[in-house]
């Protein structure tokens, strides 16, 4: 049989494995026909990689073909395009692949690679799912167009300049995923897969830091005091200036602004396409000065400002000081007061431009659906979230959910019934893009599933969920597919209260023992979803869940010891780089590696869930005046606390810079500081 992959540019026959990896010499911007180039003949490449080995065949490239053989043909409407739709068309002869924009082109071949029974559960060749050798290719029975769910934007939010990772590039495009944090030197990589590089966020904290010089030689709080936000009790001082919102009222902090945001443009965030503009992290305070309160509420104010950014890039792109356009990417938000909708129109030149926002439901409740109405936690959520439809016309809306929270610190939590229920609510409701915080890097284990429903989901909401979720578990654990998803239940359903006990708000378990100086006389922790009398009880029923899913995955795993043992010893190959040694390994011990993967982020979920159970039935025990009870939970805890103390749960990145670090398990549970007031008040106590 021969194969025929169309690429359809002039010497395509011999340069499209060139064409392919010239990334690093394009201009995306300004050579649209030489980007289109590089990422449809990427498209081939992949093609022939995972084509020969899906059926025996001798397969070429080619820039045009009319013969009878059987024949890929790519094609793209609009070359200086990233759109990502596409249509796949059977032909006499083989299949056309269209791409509505070079990103669509790229998509469709996946498709039909996905047609043959390929897929990406996870990055790298660990997470690829081949087919067995097929006979004959798989071809649509009729043309079809396939169209994102989510057309804003399908993502992650990244930390750290160090989270790069061709291997994930990869994995996300081949999920078509198409937002991804700018990194220096994935970023050209980033850009032939057609995402939409996203830089930002939190940005003005450093750009007002209140100790910044200025050319005059002042810093800016003295020189500029005025434009640091008035706090409702009136008094402003400089320790506390980044407490309260800055003053979006005052004209010379905008241009001021304005001229900054337009620097980074021009400079280190000249590759973004998306910008996120988020205010002073403040949890509630915004400037009370007179003229900040006549714009409106919080996301008024926060709407006024962004308009002025947006004005002063118009006006740069207008007399050519700034090359490209970007979308700026405003947050709504509680730690920026934004949460709510405006209660004014929104600014014509925020419409005008296609900017957005991403609404961020950080402190949410996992234990129920976000459309729950019972939940009070998601309700009230829910309708801040329909306010910002309210305004007509709406500016649209990306959804910023937290499957890895930072609170969460990176436990083995699973959402599937929420991601399940979730998105297409998010998309009902008017949602047009989904992002999440902040995804894992290494140590996927049963979180696999998460990455995977989530981007499936973002692409197509209609998705027969239980289908999906079948072929995961078949492919992914083969003969223990069955039990393996029994333990995903049980893992499921021991972190339904995940929030209740480790999110940012007051209301979480987690905070109010970091809150907690270790004496006795305090109320007890809890809260609504987690009363204290029920607390604890629900600790250990949790951790009594993920003690059955252990069993059920230390049953496989020596079952699967077993079956290895009785397969035939293959002829031993000499290897003789690293990527070849991977990929004997995991063709001969796949299942044993997924599961010993799954067990190791579980001991850690059932020892992070231990201490805290404990820490909450000493707290609780000790402030009712309890003492045998608070005794016996402390000496439980200190054991606990010894095993955190004794492994580590590789690797977390925090900011600023490069920020990889690999901590211990005890200081990723959060619970290290508790301990030590614990252990200072117990101390003082004896003498």
């Amino acid at each position: 049989m021969k194969i025929i992959i169309v690429n359809p540019f002039e010497g395509a026959d011999k340069l499209t494995r060139v064409w392919a990896n010239e990334e690093d010499k394009i201009d995306f911007r300004a050579e649209p026909l030489k980007a289109a180039r590089c990422t449809l003949s990427f498209a081939a490449t992949e093609l022939h990689k995972y084509l020969e080995r899906t059926i025996d065949a001798e397969i070429t490239f080619a820039g045009d073909y009319k013969g009878k053989d059987f024949a890929v043909y790519l094609h793209v409407a609009a070359m200086d395009s990233k759109a990502d739709s596409f249509t796949l068309e059977p032909l006499s002869n083989g299949v056309r692949i269209s791409g509505e924009g070079r990103t669509g082109a790229l998509y469709g071949a996946y498709e039909f690679l996905r047609m043959q029974g390929w897929r990406w559960f996870a990055p790298g060749i660990e997470g690829e799912i081949a087919p067995a050798k097929a006979q004959n290719l798989k071809l649509p029975e009729s043309g079809k167009t396939f169209r994102p769910s989510f057309s804003l934007g399908r993502g992650f939010i990244f930390e750290c300049v160090s989270r790069e990772s061709a291997d994930l590039c990869l994995w996300m495009a081949r999920n078509r995923m198409n937002v991804s944090g700018y990194r220096p030197s994935s970023g050209p990589l980033g850009e032939k897969l057609g995402m939409s590089p996203a830089i930002g966020g939190h940005i003005f904290e450093p750009i007002l830091h209140q100790d910044r010089m200025l050319p005059s030689g002042k810093t800016i709080w003295e020189e500029h005091p005025e434009w640091y936000g008035l706090p409702a009790d009136g008094n402003k001082n400089k320790d506390a200036a980044q407490r309260t919102q800055f003053c979006v009222s005052r004209n010379d902090l905008m241009e001021f602004l304005g001229k900054e945001l337009l620097e980074y443009l021009n400079g280190k965030w000249k590759q973004a396409d998306r910008v996120d503009v988020w205010g002073f992290d403040t949890w509630g305070a915004t400037c009370h000065c007179p003229d900040c309160i006549k714009i409106g509420n919080s996301s008024d104010q926060t709407l006024y400002f962004v308009s002025r950014l947006r004005r002063s890039i118009d006006q740069a792109r207008q007399n050519g000081s700034l090359d490209h356009d970007v979308k700026l990417v405003l947050c709504a938000y509680e730690g920026t007061a934004t949460i709510a909708g405006p209660s004014r129109p929104v600014p014509r030149n925020l419409l005008d431009a296609g900017d957005y926002i991403t609404f961020y439901p950080i402190n949410r409740c996992y234990a129920h659906d976000f459309e729950d109405a019972s939940c009070p936690w998601n309700s009230a959520y829910s309708a801040s979230l329909k306010s910002w439809f309210a305004v007509k016309p709406a500016l649209p809306v990306m959804i910023g959910e937290y499957y890895n929270v930072s609170k969460f610190e990176d436990l083995p939590m699973l959402f599937t019934s929420r991601i399940a229920a979730d998105l297409p609510a998010y998309h009902k409701i008017g949602g047009s893009g989904m992002t999440y915080m902040h995804l894992p890097f290494v140590n996927w284990a049963m979180r696999t599933q998460t990455q995977l429903l989530y981007a499936q989901l973002a692409w197509d909401v209609e998705t027969d969920v239980s289908a999906f979720l079948e072929e995961y578990f078949r492919l992914w654990y083969g003969p223990y597919a069955e039990k393996m998803r029994q333990a995903y239940d049980l893992i499921e359903e021991s972190w339904l209260y995940s929030s209740q006990w480790r999110i940012w708000s007051q209301k979480s378990i987690l905070t109010q023992l970091f809150n907690w100086d270790g004496s006795d006389g305090r109320p007890p922790a809890g809260n609504d979803h987690l009363p204290p009398e029920k607390a604890v009880a629900s600790g250990r029923n949790s951790i009594s869940l993920m003690e059955k899913a252990m069993t059920i995955i230390r049953e496989c795993a020596a079952a699967e010891k077993v079956r290895l043992a009785a397969v035939p010893e293959e002829q031993v190959t000499s290897v003789v780089n690293p990527v070849l040694q991977r990929e004997m390994e995991m063709r001969r011990s796949q299942y044993e590696k997924r599961l010993g993967e799954d067990r190791r982020l579980l001991l850690y979920g059932i020892d992070v869930m231990t201490a805290m159970t404990e820490i909450t039935a000493y707290h609780n025990a000790l402030n009712s005046g309890e003492r045998d009870i608070a005794e016996t939970a402390w000496q439980e805890l200190e054991k606990i606390a010894d095993k955190l103390d004794s492994y580590y749960i590789p690797i977390s990145y925090e900011q600023p810079g490069a920020g990889v670090v690999s901590r211990d398990a005890l200081t990723r549970s959060q619970l290290r500081d508790c301990l030590r007031r614990c252990r200072r008040w117990r101390k003082q106590m004896a003498v």
